[in-house]
């Protein structure tokens, strides 16, 4: 579709980019981007806050990078403009982009090509001035207008100083991801990118209040704005509405300017009603309006897996848990409260976790196109398969006739598993015009109704006995889910010190706000938050080091582990040496271990084929920067000893063989055994193939290649000559007894826990209140590292968001109004690239031998200490004990807001 301005009245300019003259129409004021994206197709540069702090759009504008969403276009007249593609047009790539793929810079990709623009100059300016390699400082100062949610900045900085330092100009180059050359310039078509003959722009219509129902929608004004094509009601529930920010209607038009001014145009007709927008954590305030009337089942999760109604008893708007009398929760609950009535010391206190806002870099974006044979959507989503069956489901279509494509996706974070709003308007809208239509959530949206980690206070009781040892433990959690139902946080933090009697309790209270979401690990962070610097306390009332009582309370062997490599591999032993307590600066030492489920999803499929001499392997899974693309390459490459670029990996398509949902970190324990199944059939058809095709006798599989009476024949040699042939490979089942404590056909919950132990060295500034982390050591016990060079990617994404969660970020509500005040990322800060600390990544290998290949997720395991660990580090630096999140300096200098 051609570029439509967002002005009445375009003009037209003569731009020079990529060193080609170019001839735009631009309305008066119009962004730069959206001319670059929608008018000349260059989508490397992306649109994400609007307001120049993430650096996704980034350009070069006369050599130096520029936030192309605040550059008017008609200031971009005689100037020259080269954007991440054009820095990929010149004679093979760039330094700063072959040393990203070498390094494995690059995650879910989005922010790539604005870190490309943004390097590429700085590393220019530095080589054309000296010769001497820029430091880390250098290097970060350049990057500070970059953003990157994955958390990748460690491996990106390395990068730049590497091609700084001349060692990635030639040579070769073996990207560790397959689609990294792609990410790295700007030719990876996300769902934002896709355009399509004809298509439409669709705008969300939201209500303003928080608890309402719509009266009547009144479409007459809105259908008569200038290129405006259709108009449909989205809010369902006898027209409840729930939440500011909620999805009432949409709007679709020949360009997102008429959507908008189609969307101020409609009419919508409101019946206000009290509404309970900041929820108490705990005891709720006689009088506070229900959020659900007794139909509790339209309540959303909040969590990873569904919610389990009939287990639950409602309380105004706190949701409780039901124990079964007879349970085992119910016996160990009746048994700690027994303990807890004796004599003894007792640790008590209570830890609350600010809400935490997932900001993938990619909003939630759908674009849809209802033809006559059949639907055809693409999504940014963690589940590709699931959401083609969801939306043949509602919209009662043949399964055969919903396609759902997720090629590259922006981030995620566990805030895209389910269908959203954004997908069911661009649906709607295409049924209703026949034509494609893109819907993207703005900024503003994303932050407010894209995801969030709820806010929770937790309470935590640890019973000591006489000789310091652990008589039992309480947990009573209460988590702000918003309209949405469902905490483990209780349930998590009793993963810890087992065998004797605990108290779990987990209420989720509702409230007139957006709902919750799981995100990366869930409940986990405020869980271990709390229970981890309870220990602390308990240490200290004891005297006793803090890593020795966790030996003596911790009976696991996995983190017993975990334990000796925090003796032998960080500088705990030393700690009192390096601790400083007295002066403006202050430095201290914290520990913290941690747990989490092993997940897997036993009905995962590979499938494998050869043809023309190159394996194929296909799964429709999304790729949101894990690496799985990766993962199967290697896996097939290894085993057939050919190289990683000759195996071509199709992920992404629901018409391929139906793959995992992207949650929970299942994805590894549930693809690597499936695939190697897959390997081990492919290997026998083509020894098979191979004793046909040459005559061989006895001819078998081997690790090589085919064995046979008078010799061997490797693999490359057999895949030469193999005509077409495919296998599916199946996860099988786990060794030994039935998995506990639960296992479905489509999720389940094997034995075992990955876990985690992670030392933090923080500097506290007394005068300031800044904390700032300075190094950190993480130890995780997940069994075998399967790719370690993406796991350590994986596992510095994951600290630096829970950073982030412990020292800056803070979702916030007006109580008054019900309206999400952290809407944009001046008011939501994410941690940047000069906030992540030096990491210490370490595999503690054992403990999954049951598991098919070893292999466990880590993606969720390796955040889940990071805020206690930070946190008991700050205690011993300053002597107080801090129990709220975030550690902004505001609360460690004891200010009121």
């Amino acid at each position: 579709m051609e570029h439509q301005p967002a002005g009445d009245v375009a003009t037209t300019h003569l731009w020079r980019v990529n060193g080609r003259e170019r001839s735009v129409d631009a309305a008066a004021g119009e962004a730069a981007l959206d001319v670059l994206r929608d008018g000349l197709g260059l989508t490397g540069a992306k649109r994400v806050c609007g307001t120049g702090v993430c650096g996704a759009c980034a350009v070069l504008v006369d050599g130096e990078p520029v936030p192309s969403c605040l550059l008017p276009a008609d200031a971009v007249a005689g100037r020259e403009v080269r954007t991440v593609e054009g820095i990929s047009e010149a004679p093979g790539l760039h330094p700063v982009q072959r040393a990203l793929l070498a390094l494995d810079g690059i995650q879910c990709g989005y922010c790539t090509p604005g870190f490309v623009v943004t390097a590429a100059a700085f590393h220019d300016r530095w080589r054309a001035d000296t010769a001497e390699p820029p430091s880390v400082d250098d290097v970060r100062a350049a990057l500070a207008g970059n953003l990157c949610r994955c958390g990748g900045y460690l491996r990106i900085v390395d990068a730049v100083r590497q091609a700084c330092a001349g060692r990635y100009d030639t040579g070769p180059l073996e990207p560790v991801r397959p689609e990294a050359t792609a990410k790295a310039t700007g030719a990876a078509v996300y769902t934002t990118d896709v355009r399509l003959t004809g298509r439409l722009d669709g705008v969300l219509v939201t209500s303003p209040h928080a608890h309402a129902v719509v009266v009547a929608v009144d479409d007459t004004a809105a259908g008569a704005v200038p290129g405006v094509r259709a108009v449909v009601r989205l809010v369902d529930d006898g027209g409840r509405v729930r939440y500011a920010g909620q999805e009432v209607a949409a709007v679709a038009a020949d360009s997102v300017a008429a959507a908008r001014a189609g969307a101020a145009a409609l009419r919508v007709s409101y019946e206000s009603l009290p509404f309970a927008a900041a929820p108490a954590l705990g005891d709720e305030a006689p009088g506070t309006p229900r959020v659900y009337d007794g139909d509790h089942r339209s309540a959303p999760s909040a969590g990873e897996v569904p919610v389990p109604f009939s287990r639950w008893a409602w309380a105004g708007n706190v949701r409780s848990p039901r124990p079964r009398p007879l349970g085992r929760a119910a016996r160990e609950a009746r048994a700690a409260q027994r303990v807890f009535a004796g004599p003894g010391d007792e640790v008590a206190a209570t830890f609350t976790t600010s809400g935490q806002t997932h900001v993938p870099l990619e909003p939630h974006a759908c674009v849809a196109w209802w033809r006559d044979d059949g639907l055809d959507v693409y999504l940014s989503t963690q589940a590709v398969s699931l959401s083609a069956a969801i939306i043949a489901r509602r919209w009662r279509l043949r399964r055969d006739r919903v396609r759902v494509r997720a090629e590259h996706v922006g981030g995620a974070f566990g805030a895209k598993q389910t269908l959203t709003a954004e997908a069911v308007a661009a649906i709607e809208l295409s049924r209703a015009t026949g034509r494609p239509v893109r819907v993207v959530l703005d900024h503003a949206a994303e932050l407010t109704v894209g995801g969030h980690r709820p806010p929770a206070a937790v309470r935590v009781r640890l019973k000591l006995t006489e000789d310091g040892g652990l008589a039992a433990l309480s947990v009573v959690a209460h988590a702000g889910t918003g309209v949405a139902v469902g905490s483990d946080i209780a349930k998590i933090a009793g993963l810890a010190y087992p065998g004797v009697p605990r108290e779990l309790v987990d209420h989720s209270v509702v409230s007139h706000t957006p709902p919750g979401k799981p995100f990366r690990a869930s409940s986990g962070p405020p869980a271990y938050w709390a229970m981890e610097q309870a220990v602390d306390e308990a240490a200290g009332l004891l005297g006793v080091d803090p890593l020795d009582l966790r030996v003596r309370w911790d009976t696991g062997a996995v983190r017993t582990r975990l334990y000796d490599w925090v003796r032998d591999a960080t500088p705990w032993p030393d700690r009192e040496s390096r601790t400083v307590t007295r002066g403006r600066l202050r430095r201290g030492f914290g520990l913290a271990a941690a747990s989490w489920f092993y997940y897997l999803q036993p009905r995962t499929r590979v499938r494998a084929e050869v043809a023309g001499g190159r394996i194929v392997v296909d799964l429709a899974v999304a790729e949101v920067g894990t690496g799985v693309r990766g993962l199967l390459a290697t896996i097939f490459a290894e085993a057939f000893g050919v190289d990683r670029s000759e195996v071509c990996t199709r992920t992404g398509d629901s018409r391929s063989t139906p793959g995992p949902l992207v949650a929970g970190s299942s994805v590894t324990a549930s693809v690597v055994p499936a695939a190697h199944d897959a390997v081990t059939k492919l290997r026998a058809r083509l020894a098979v193939i191979a004793a046909r095709t040459f005559g061989l006798a006895d001819a078998r599989a081997d690790a090589g290649g085919v064995r046979h009476a008078t010799g061997f024949l490797p693999w490359r040699e057999v895949l030469r000559v193999a005509p077409p042939v495919s296998v599916v490979g199946r996860r099988p089942r786990d060794k030994g007894p039935r998995p506990s404590p639960w296992y479905s056909p489509f999720f389940g919950q094997g034995r075992g826990l990955p876990s985690v132990a992670q030392v933090s060295e923080v500097e506290v500034d007394t005068e300031t209140g800044v904390v700032r982390v300075v190094r950190t050591w993480c130890g995780l016990a997940v069994g075998r590292a399967v790719r370690p060079v993406t796991a350590v990617s994986q596992c510095h994404g994951a600290v630096t968001q829970a950073i982030g969660q412990t020292l800056y970020e803070e979702r916030r509500v007006d109580p008054h109004t019900g309206v999400t005040l952290t809407a944009n990322l001046e008011d939501y800060p994410i941690p940047g690239v000069a906030d992540v600390p030096d990491l210490d990544v370490a595999f503690v290998d054992g403990g999954f031998d049951h598991v098919p290949l070893g292999a466990v997720g880590l993606a969720e395991v390796a955040g889940l200490a990071t805020p206690a660990s930070i946190g008991n580090a700050v205690h011993a630096a300053t002597g107080r004990r801090y129990r709220s999140l975030p550690l902004r300096p505001h609360v460690i200098l004891g200010e009121d807001r």
